[in-house]
């Protein structure tokens, strides 16, 4: 159902049991998918392709022009996977040129109120934002990640599966998988997220090793923590779980990491 005071431009496809809420608009590159839910006064423009079972809530914007000085109004993208709740005034920016040229997100993902999704970012599936949470151009999010409401998210950082952002924290630095961090003027590293991992499915055992790995990874100079990370790959070669955590850091070695301080528990 199109309600008669949403404007749908020519061009734009809907698909089967779809409803358009009044005062809304989509944009003639828009494509959703079945079963999708927009509320009143949504803005859905540029070229944006959102999956089946969304539920996006008044006031929400997506697919406007990047926040990007370098933007010449080329041709970019926007893709929502299936299953995700965009709630009120939560904003989504087109990708760039200069970057990937496509701004993505997963399936099953969550944005509450007032949260900000910029250009270029990719994110998995299953993530959380809670409200007013923003993430900077380029930014990446692994799966099941969760993103305290207030926080800001530095441009290009590497946020890894299953961690923990707790409210209010400023993220400069990348955050490895599995890790809670926290900090209003600048995070670091608190521990596991050893309650998101309960909630996911991980042993205790699974747990324990995980804490284990950080002990040792951290366990020296910052500076060494590929080399230490490069030895433990070798020795956990089979361990799917912990290679998603060495992994994380092997794959770009000369990136900063959120580190511990003296508070916290892995030190």
């Amino acid at each position: 159902m199109i309600h008669p005071s949403a404007i749908v431009e020519n061009g734009a496809i809907i698909g089967s049991n779809t409803n358009i809420g009044a005062f809304s608009y989509l944009g003639s590159n828009v494509v959703l998918g079945d079963n999708i839910n927009i509320f009143p006064h949504v803005i859905i423009d540029g070229h944006t392709k959102i999956q089946d079972n969304a539920n996006i809530y008044p006031n929400a914007t997506i697919g406007m022009a990047p926040q990007d000085y370098k933007y010449k109004d080329e041709i970019t993208y926007i893709e929502i996977g299936k299953n995700c709740m965009i709630r009120e005034h939560v904003t989504i920016h087109l990708g760039t040129k200069s970057g990937n040229s496509i701004t993505r997100i997963g399936d099953n993902c969550f944005l509450m109120v007032g949260s900000h999704v910029a250009h270029d970012c990719s994110i998995g599936n299953n993530v959380i934002l809670i409200n007013q949470a923003a993430l900077a151009g380029h930014v990446i999010v692994d799966d099941f990640a969760i993103i305290g409401g207030l926080s800001g998210v530095k441009q290009h950082v590497r946020i890894g599966k299953h961690a923990y952002i707790a409210g209010m924290t400023a993220v400069e630095m990348d955050i490895l998988p599995y890790g809670v961090v926290k900090g209003v003027r600048r995070c670091y590293l608190t521990g596991v997220n050893i309650k998101g991992l309960r909630q996911r499915g991980f042993a205790k055992e699974e747990i324990h090793l995980i804490r284990d790995i950080y002990m040792e990874i951290f366990d020296g100079p910052s500076i060494e923590i590929p080399i230490r990370a490069e030895s433990l790959q070798k020795k956990y070669a089979d361990n799917i779980k912990i290679n998603t955590l060495l992994k994380f850091i092997l794959d770009h070695p000369e990136r900063h990491l959120c580190l511990p301080n003296e508070e916290s528990i892995i030190k």
